[in-house]
């Protein structure tokens, strides 16, 4: 299939694993991302792959950095504990797409990985095929029914297909279905890490995951524990991926209304005085030193939008994929989950098609179609999950 091109825009893990399944596939393929280098942002740190994104991960990579990416999940346990800001039991409320269960012996369990590694097994094989610091301006049809790609600085190209993998705020989507623009729902996922050790006593976290619920909101704080030097592992497993070392961490999430976050206003910054004045006012003096420890610049404060993926778009060789049309509450795990697995269907339907053109187009419909079933059902999962997590405190302990 070298005759026919696939163009993506958007180096994001979705963008990048489908980067990876067209490669697989023979189809030939680049990618096209803003940021000047994979790591030129905060882009977060601790994210949960369930089953369905392993799955989509197997199918996409060749199985050496599929094995990489397990090697460098962390080891801690998953068995999460449910308590209150006073670090009392309190009662089970997770969101039904949660994995809190322990070991799980089919081995299909969800499992906590670092993003940035995983953003660099991704890149593995394909750097030659990603080219970073192209802003994406617009398209345009050309007579030939190819698509014409201009970006902000760099000179077009053209190609068959051109996919929008460009994330909620995608620049693709803004002209292929404006009406599709995701809807801010007032809420805000804070996030950050804390080196390891933790300057508290041994069992205040354990190992795994703590979720504290709180009056309106919701915190998550997952121990990061790795089994083994990330350069020294993929040097077995994968000798051409490059993974930058990382040290053990732990990860911390606060979701929940921005005005009960205290960052009501458009501008986040100072966030931790504002988190620890209000959201977690009275919780116990060590979550709030432990969370309160974190350097400002590996906070973030992202507001929480939720997608439209049953909008309709004209049909032809522009599509899209993850965030940049199904955005949902992190309430629920799946958004990344989501995206690989758009990721996965759409190399396997072009791969199905063949080298036909035509055929490929109209095979588009059929990845729309399953696109928006999926995407409505993690919506309404995350939906749920978020609702669960920002009650108010009276109906959520046991």
């Amino acid at each position: 299939m070298q005759d026919f091109h696939v163009v993506i825009i958007g180096a994001g893990l979705g963008g990048l694993c489908l980067a990876q399944g067209l490669k697989r596939a023979g189809i030939r393929f680049d990618v096209y991302e803003r940021d000047p280098a994979p790591d030129s942002r905060l882009q977060g740190y601790r994210i949960r792959i369930d089953g369905k994104g392993q799955y989509a991960l197997k199918a996409c990579l060749p199985p050496a950095l599929f094995d990489l990416f397990r090697a460098t999940a962390s080891t801690s346990p998953r068995a999460a504990r449910f308590l209150t800001p006073q670090l009392l039991p309190a009662g089970e409320r997770a969101p039904a797409s949660w994995d809190t269960g322990g070991d799980h012996d089919d081995g299909n369990g969800d499992l906590s990985v670092n993003r940035l590694t995983l953003r660099e097994i991704l890149l593995s094989g394909i750097e030659d095929r990603v080219h970073f610091g192209y802003a994406f301006a617009r398209y345009r049809r050309m007579e030939d029914s190819r698509m014409e790609v201009l970006f902000e600085d760099a000179a077009p190209i053209s190609c068959n297909l051109l996919v929008g993998a460009d994330g909620v705020n995608s620049q693709v989507r803004r002209q292929l279905a404006p009406s599709a623009e995701p809807t801010d729902t007032g809420s805000v996922c804070v996030y950050g890490q804390v080196e390891l050790p933790l300057a508290v006593g041994p069992d205040l976290l354990e190992d795994g995951t703590t979720v504290i619920f709180a009056d309106g909101c919701t915190a998550i704080l997952d121990l990061m524990r790795f089994g083994g030097d990330f350069p020294h592992l993929a040097a077995s497993l994968a000798p051409a991926c490059k993974l930058t070392p990382v040290a053990d961490y732990l990860y911390w999430a606060l979701i929940g209304p921005s005005r009960r976050l205290g960052l009501e206003t458009s501008d986040h910054t100072p966030v931790m005085p504002a988190l620890l004045e209000t959201a977690m006012c009275g919780w116990h003096p060590e979550l709030r030193r432990i969370i309160g420890a974190s350097k400002a610049a590996a906070i973030a404060a992202l507001p929480v939008r939720t997608g439209r993926p049953g909008v309709l778009w004209p049909f032809g060789a522009v599509t899209l994929m993850g965030d940049a049309i199904h955005a949902m509450s992190p309430a629920g795990g799946l958004g990344a989950n989501t995206a690989l697995e758009d990721a996965r269907m759409l190399a396997h339907i072009l791969a199905k098609a063949g080298a036909d053109t035509k055929t490929i187009c109209t095979a588009l419909p059929d990845y729309e179609a399953g696109l928006r079933e999926r995407a409505s059902h993690a919506i309404a999962m995350s939906d749920r999950g978020a609702a669960m997590l920002f009650a108010a405190i009276t109906d959520k302990i046991a």
